[in-house]
């Protein structure tokens, strides 16, 4: 199964998302559109990326569906929080050939065991036909 290669791009800041968030006493929360919902790969590209960056910890950002969701402080800059995210949606698009790589090795690995344990049912149920046939063998004599 192969994992194509996503570019997702940020098309907009929907104005009319803004909420109260309870995350924290002054948290808000507003969402960006994406150019579409990302597939499998670009949203674990995306989080562990994401894992990765502790200075950005008062920010929070979170792909929800077609849609990236940023929780902000009353009293950040908006300018500075819509650039990072910008920025970092970038980064991900950037990042995402490692992922498919990952994904598809997993995939690999996944598929080699599959083969693996498949191989040992037909090997055991040989084994207990061979039973079968012995012991209704010697029932008959």
């Amino acid at each position: 199964m192969g994992y194509p290669v996503q570019r997702i791009t940020i098309t907009g800041i929907d104005i009319d998302s803004v909420e109260k968030d309870p995350s924290f006493a002054t948290a808000y929360a507003f969402t960006m559109q994406l150019s579409e919902a990302p597939n499998e790969a670009w949203t674990l590209a995306f989080s562990e990326e994401w894992k990765a960056i502790i200075a950005a910890r008062k920010l929070q950002l979170d792909v929800v569906g077609d849609r990236l969701r940023c929780i902000v402080s009353e009293g950040d800059d908006l300018r500075r929080v819509v650039r990072f995210a910008y920025e970092f949606v970038e980064r991900i698009n950037q990042r995402v050939p490692h992922y498919c790589a990952q994904l598809e090795q997993r995939d690999r690995r996944e598929q080699a065991y599959r083969r693996e344990v498949e191989e040992h049912i037909a090997y055991l149920r040989a084994r207990l036909q061979a039973l079968v046939e012995e012991f209704e063998g010697n029932k008959a004599a």
